[in-house]
């Protein structure tokens, strides 16, 4: 009797060795073959959900600068934000100008007198940051668009 062939007739040794990860191959995968597949990113839980901030009072603090106005210039300023706790704007700094100082410093100006219902994780209120575009629309193109057909 071989050392591969057991008494009853099996196999053992060496060759259920060999011909073992054939077996197991389709039903445990292999690295290689095998493509891990990414979920929806969610965040909080339905006992404790995830509430973005909201924007909060009446008015836009946001003005058009003169010098601006003047020489007919627009554009837009994208800003990074970060609305703490209590729903102030403590911090914001330009992401991408709009290629003119003045409408990117008022750009900043505006966003920090910006007041928002917190962010909130649950009932707890939490700091966020967040990306927020200031478009400054040249000023023929406001003059053109306000009168009547």
């Amino acid at each position: 009797m071989s050392a591969v062939q057991s008494s009853a007739g099996g196999w053992s040794g060496p060759r259920l060795l060999a011909i073992l990860p054939l077996l197991a191959g389709p039903w445990l995968g292999c690295a290689d073959t095998v493509t891990p597949v990414l979920g929806a990113l969610k965040i909080g839980s339905a006992a404790s959900p995830f509430h973005p901030p909201a924007l909060t009072g009446g008015g836009m603090p946001f003005e058009y600068p003169e010098d601006a106005w003047d020489q007919g210039v627009g554009g837009e300023t994208v800003l990074r934000i970060h609305i703490s706790s209590g729903g102030t704007v403590d911090s914001a700094r330009v992401v991408r100008s709009s290629g003119h100082r003045s409408l990117d410093s008022a750009a900043v100006a505006g966003a920090l007198k910006l007041r928002y219902r917190p962010a909130r994780h649950g009932d707890e209120p939490m700091p966020v940051w967040g990306i927020l575009p200031v478009r400054y629309p040249m000023p023929e193109k406001v003059a053109s668009d306000s009168v009547a057909p």
